[in-house]
């Protein structure tokens, strides 16, 4: 493998994406080369420098239950059963952190 590929593949291998046969390859490249694991750990630096900087923000209960108000308003008419035994009936939609 040649510096041009791995580095081509540094982001794929942190995030676990690589095939087995791939990985391998890559690892055994890392292994001899001088150049590419500075370029893995600068990227691990990198990520763990974005990921400090942002932290993934929660939607508030509010603009939750606005949101699903409104969409349960919008798509009314495609969330309604077909089946004569569910006449009336309407299927709920999934929201993360409203159930119960």
């Amino acid at each position: 493998m040649r510096c041009e590929e791995a580095g081509a593949l540094l982001d794929l291998y942190l995030d676990g994406c690589l095939p087995l046969e791939l990985s391998t390859k890559l690892d055994r490249h890392l292994l001899r080369c001088a150049a590419c694991p500075g370029e893995l750990r600068s990227l691990e630096q990198t990520i763990a420098l974005l990921r400090e900087a942002s932290s993934p923000e929660q939607p508030s209960p509010s603009f939750r239950e606005r949101a699903a108000a409104r969409l349960q308003s919008q798509l009314a008419g495609h969330l309604r059963s077909t089946s004569k035994d569910d006449v009336g009936r309407q299927w709920i939609l999934p929201f993360t952190g409203t159930e119960g």
